[in-house]
């Protein structure tokens, strides 16, 4: 059964629950969305990236929506403003979106956040990871909790737990991993959820999650610890970032749908030939070398993914027990001139020279500037337009592309 659908009484929670299994079994038809880290500059860029989804008409048809790091703050506006996005049109698509999510996203984007709340989580009484959950709550979410999200799209926030090593998800119908167990329907705030999946280490890192004893429930195949070593991994949960397990989010989605859109905003990797070589510039380099081919693998297995499902060209026909999906990815450090749609309208003109610029900002959770962090918006919103056109092959409301903010031109 999809986690999409547990019901809401014990016995049906229950009787859902024996039927469950972590790695969700064959995929089913539906469209997953995957939304990167990088700190504001991914948020932004994803913002735009929706922004042009929803025009497509593809937003409203997202059956799930995963995010980390960066990706979980507009993901968690997004989830908690759906309701205010109204009825689609004719065409699925809402016509409020940019004033409901993307402005105010812009607006929020220019707080400075990282700074200030490291500092005042060297306190003894608290933490940065608890600042910077108070700040999320104070501008954007307001106290509410998981269960205030809808239960279509279901939104997945990714944490890691640092003590399993595994991926942890904090959604409506359930908070857990798969060696720890899981919260059935977790009254959690948004802003929690939030600022562990965006935990960035090793300063705004870790978020404790410290819960009643009783919380946790073993998943029907049982503990994989003794009873003594799982009540100390349910005592205090140790998150960090989404990202230092999967900074592209797509495990919740590829292994779940059909359809896969991965919206990329994290930092590209640097060459170059200027290294310092004493043993902390040497380490710091060799875990960025890791984590870059960690990321290189996963991108190109997913687009092997999508070479194979765009040879089929019809979700219908894919094997639901096979590696093909439709879909696309896009990431900030894409070069515009090979996502050229190859049938009119025209994609939007984008210097590389520009977009290159924006893909070497900084992926803090502060203050990029009025033209960066318009133009970051404008970036996602068009290479997502090119992407799309030129890699899906599923149904689209296809119109002319428009900057959300063309005082801020890429060009």
């Amino acid at each position: 059964m999809s986690d999409e659908a547990l019901p809401n009484s014990p016995a049906q929670v229950a009787q859902a629950a024996a039927a469950f299994r972590w790695d969700e079994g064959k995929a089913e038809a539906g469209i997953g969305i995957a939304l990167s880290g990088g700190g504001f500059r991914a948020m932004l860029f994803h913002a735009g990236a929706l922004a042009r989804m929803n025009e497509l008409g593809l937003l409203s048809k997202a059956k799930r929506i995963s995010s980390v790091s960066g990706g979980s703050i507009i993901s968690g506006h997004l989830a908690l403003s759906w309701s205010m996005l109204g009825a689609v049109d004719g065409n699925g698509t809402y016509a409020n979106f940019k004033v409901v999510v993307v402005d105010p996203i812009l607006a929020f984007s220019r707080k400075k956040i990282d700074v200030v709340d490291a500092l005042t989580g060297l306190l003894p009484w608290t933490s940065a990871s608890e600042q910077v959950a108070k700040s999320y709550d104070e501008y954007l979410f307001n106290g509410r909790t998981l269960q205030d999200t809808p239960d279509t799209p279901r939104f997945v926030f990714c944490a890691t737990n640092l003590q399993t090593g595994v991926l942890w998800r904090f959604a409506k119908p359930y908070a857990g991993d798969y060696v720890v167990g899981h919260i059935d329907h977790p009254a959690i705030p948004v802003a929690h959820a939030v600022a562990a999946s965006s935990a960035f280490p090793p300063v705004l890192s870790p978020f404790l999650l410290q819960l009643p004893p009783g919380s946790f429930k073993s998943w029907p195949e049982g503990p994989t610890l003794s009873p003594v070593e799982l009540d100390a991994f349910r005592a205090r949960v140790i998150l960090s970032d989404g990202g230092v397990y999967d900074n592209h989010g797509i495990e919740p989605i590829v292994k779940r749908y059909l359809t896969n859109f991965v919206s990329d905003g994290g930092a590209p990797f640097e060459r170059t030939a200027s290294l310092q070589i004493d043993w902390i510039s040497q380490l710091r380099r060799i875990l960025d070398v890791t984590d870059n081919q960690v990321r290189a693998l996963r991108r190109r297995t997913l687009i092997d993914r999508f070479v194979q499902g765009r040879k089929i060209g019809d979700e219908g026909k894919l094997d639901p027990n096979g590696d093909a999906r439709m879909g696309a990815y896009w990431g900030i450090d894409t070069d515009p001139g090979k996502v050229k749609p190859p049938a009119a309208p025209a994609s939007l003109p984008c210097n590389p020279a520009v977009t290159h610029k924006l893909a070497h900002l900084g992926t803090r959770l502060s203050d990029l500037g009025d033209l960066a962090s318009k133009q970051v918006i404008n970036w996602g919103y068009a290479v997502c337009d090119g992407s799309l056109r030129a890699n899906y092959v599923g149904p689209m409301h296809v119109t002319p592309p428009q900057l959300p903010y063309p005082d801020a031109p890429l060009a």
